[in-house]
Parts: structure tokens; C-alpha cells; sequence
């Protein structure tokens, strides 16, 4: 009896930690207003680093994940692939129809699992690592529309520049590099347990305009330095796991991918827990990772910076003006 009271107990005591979450209201950081007047460049937030750029003529997306593998899949490395009715759900809830790129962070399954199929239906192009390139050759993406980027190298797309720079995944595996490290050496055949989509190498996308810059930083990790020169309006900063790599390290970061490039302005992505189904958005548990703390720390670094920099908070699905 004394065994089975102590195991209900510890299954209420779980049960509570994966629902104690973050409330982000409580940050007091204001939401970003809706693109309400034509023109200009758009950003719309599809939950993780899944963002569209529209600036009426273009349109791209970054990484372009839909799926949702359930927590039991991931924790039991149970075999997953692209939820193919879930994509064209998603795709057609945001009005996605044409796409002209899909380009990924890096090659875990919450990035680059769905950006082959995402294209196939929408006639993009992605473009990434050689680890992406062979996600999306798994799911017999033609060859003619796989791009593997070069450090530094730029591509056009309408009037968007599109710059791929070597970054670092937020270092949060065993020996302190990427968690599921390694490289995706062939084309990836689905289904297969998310360990399949190794990290492949992380890079910080640089989307320049005529009407500004923004650069996508899906992960809390940097390389000292890497962005010397670089110069941007807005930074689409990923803050996955940073409470746990502690305030030093948020400082650090926001050192060398805000301060470094003179962005004034920061929307913050890939807190929200990508275990639960597409559109049920909420931060991840505090056991896992507390976003709350997170922008705490980077609206400190907002406060007391050289110059004055805007924190705001995407909303689901809406478009947001850019620049």
C-alpha cells in the first residue's frame, strides 16, 4: 500500500512539473503590434524558428516545421515522419501557397524534419547544410531544388539577400556541445526516431532588405566574434535552454548577436514547447526550461545596454511589421 501511495505520488509530482510553466504575461514585455498598413516587409511566428518573410513580392520561410512528435516519441526515440496532413493544415491556416526558400538553422528534427516536404509543396528551394541537404533528399526533394550553403556566401531571392554565417548550437549536450550532435551522411528515410536528425552544424541567417535587416539566431549559442561587421535592425533571437546555461552565458549571448551588430529591436522565438500539437502554443515546463527567468535576464541587458533596445513578443500566427 505504502509503495503504491509513494508511486501515485510521484506520478502527481510529474504531472505537476510538466505543467508548471512560464508566464510570460508576467515579464511585462509588450506583444508586437499586427502589420496593419501595405508595404514594408512582414514577419509571421509559426511556433519554434519557423518564420515567413513577405515583403509582398517574396516569401520565405525559415526551417518550415509542422510536425509535432508527441513526448512519448521523443523520450522513447519511437520512429516519427513529416505529418503530411498536419503540414498542408498548417501551411494552409498561415496561407502559405508559394514559397521561393526554405532555409534551416541547423538539422534537428525540430528544423529541418518537415523542409523538404514544405517545399515539394510549395516550389521552394532549400537551402542549408549538407546535413539538410540530405533531410530534404529523404523526402525526395528534387536535387536541382537543394542548395547546401557556404560559410559567408549570399543568395537573392526578389529583393532579399539571404546570408548564411557559421554559428554554434546552445551548448546543452553531455560534453557541452549540441545535443544530438554528428552529421546526416545520406539521405534520410523516414520513419526514424529523432536522434536520426543529427545537428549537422548551426549557422545565424542574415535577411537583408532595402527596407532593413534582420538576422535568425535559432539557438542560444554563439562563436565570439563571427559577427563582426555585420550590422542589423532586428534579431529574431531562439532563447531555447538558455535558463539553463545560466545568466552569464544570456549575457554573453546577447553580447555577441545584439550588441555586437547594433540591433534595436528583439523578438524572441523557440521557447514554446514543439511536443505539444501544431497551434497549442505555451512555453516549455520550468523543469525543462524557464523562459520567464530567460527574459528577465535579456530585459536587464536591454535596460543597461549603450543603446536602447525593444523587446517584444511575437504573437502566433499574426503578421508582424518588420521594417
Amino acid at each position: 500500500m505504502v509503495v503504491l501511495v509513494l508511486g501515485i505520488l510521484a506520478v502527481l509530482g510529474l504531472l505537476w512539473a510538466w505543467n508548471d510553466r512560464p508566464d510570460l504575461a508576467a515579464t511585462g514585455l509588450p506583444e508586437a503590434e499586427l502589420a496593419t498598413a501595405a508595404g514594408g516587409v512582414r514577419v509571421t511566428w509559426l511556433g519554434v524558428t519557423t518564420l515567413l518573410f513577405d515583403d509582398g513580392e517574396t516569401r520565405l520561410l525559415t526551417d518550415g516545421f509542422f510536425s509535432r512528435p508527441g513526448l512519448l516519441d521523443v523520450l522513447g526515440e519511437r520512429p516519427v515522419e513529416p505529418d503530411l496532413p498536419g503540414i498542408d493544415a498548417a501551411l494552409a491556416a498561415a496561407g502559405i501557397t508559394a514559397l521561393d526558400a526554405v532555409m534551416t538553422v541547423h538539422s534537428h528534427y525540430d528544423h529541418a524534419m518537415d523542409a523538404g516536404e514544405v517545399a515539394k509543396r510549395t516550389g521552394a528551394r532549400v537551402l542549408g547544410s549538407a546535413s539538410t541537404a540530405n533531410a530534404a533528399r529523404g523526402a525526395g526533394l528534387a536535387e536541382e531544388r537543394i542548395v547546401v550553403v557556404e560559410d559567408g556566401a549570399s543568395r537573392r531571392f526578389g529583393r532579399f539577400t539571404v546570408t548564411f554565417l557559421r554559428s554554434r548550437h546552445a551548448p546543452i549536450g553531455e560534453d557541452g556541445g549540441p545535443p544530438i550532435p554528428g552529421t546526416i551522411d545520406a539521405p534520410l528515410a523516414t520513419p526514424a526516431p529523432i536522434s536520426a536528425w543529427r545537428e549537422g552544424g548551426s549557422y545565424t541567417i542574415v535577411i537583408a532588405h532595402p527596407e532593413g535587416t534582420a538576422l535568425v539566431q535559432g539557438s542560444a549559442g554563439y562563436v565570439e566574434g563571427a559577427l563582426d561587421g555585420v550590422r542589423a535592425d532586428v534579431a529574431l533571437l531562439g532563447i531555447g535552454a538558455l535558463s539553463r546555461l545560466g545568466r552569464r552565458h544570456a549575457e554573453r549571448y546577447w553580447d555577441e548577436i545584439v550588441a555586437r551588430t547594433g540591433v534595436t529591436r528583439v523578438l524572441p522565438v523557440h521557447y514554446d514547447d514543439f511536443t505539444r500539437p501544431y497551434g497549442d502554443v505555451r512555453p516549455l515546463p520550468r523543469a525543462v526550461d524557464d523562459a520567464e527567468q530567460s527574459l528577465g535576464w535579456l530585459a536587464d541587458q536591454a535596460a543597461t545596454g549603450a543603446a536602447p533596445v525593444r523587446i517584444e513578443l511575437l504573437p502566433f500566427r499574426e503578421p508582424v511589421a518588420l521594417f
